[in-house]
């Protein structure tokens, strides 16, 4: 599965469903279209996580302690794909994934639907979530707190990829004016502990 792919046609959501003769798959949003891949939501998640060098555990251990909740943090991949938790059906059995994610900024609007939610996304896309609406408001409430701290950088900086800028920058040959000023420090450590 190339994660890249979707990411670069803009990722709105990911959701659990299940797939004839396939079984639990994971249905992908984009802002033109949706596709269904052969992998369960937990591992979509996971490659998401290692494509923008995110760290899922530390994330919400983190978030999760500013936010004074233990279970469905966001998900700040970037400062443009925050990812909220939502109820997207009921688990058959013990560890099935039940929950789905949904950027943030492709939101636009939220409806009731009797003690569900209908959310509607850009793209013409929705989502029917099985969270009462109150609860939906509260997850994206969240997410904008996680948006707006990660834009604040105070204390939270999002992910690596960001900054790439900083390895383009010295992603150079090395002069010998830099081995030479390398070595010089070298040598004034070693000086230090011997």
């Amino acid at each position: 599965m190339d994660i890249q792919k979707y990411v670069s046609e803009g990722l709105i959501a990911f959701i659990p469903v299940y797939v004839d003769m396939k079984g639990n798959c994971t249905l992908l949003y984009t802002f033109h279209d949706k596709a269904y891949v052969d992998k369960n939501l937990r591992s979509v998640l996971n490659l998401l996580a290692k494509y923008f060098f995110l760290d899922l555990k530390e994330s919400r251990k983190y978030l999760g302690g500013l936010l004074n909740i233990k279970n469905l943090v966001p998900i700040p991949f970037n400062k443009e794909n925050i990812f909220i938790p939502v109820k997207i059906r009921k688990p058959y059995f013990k560890n099935d994934g039940a929950t789905g994610y949904i950027n943030i900024n492709s939101i636009d609007k939220l409806e009731r639907q009797e003690s569900k939610t209908l959310i509607y996304l850009k793209g013409n896309h929705k989502i029917l979530c099985l969270n009462s609406l109150e609860t939906a408001n509260k997850h994206v409430k969240n997410g904008h707190i996680v948006k707006k701290l990660i834009e604040s950088n105070r204390g939270y900086s999002c992910t690596i990829r960001e900054n790439i800028s900083f390895y383009n920058e010295y992603d150079k040959p090395a002069t010998k004016g830099d081995i030479a000023l390398l070595r010089k420090e070298i040598t004034d450590i070693r000086s230090v502990f011997y």
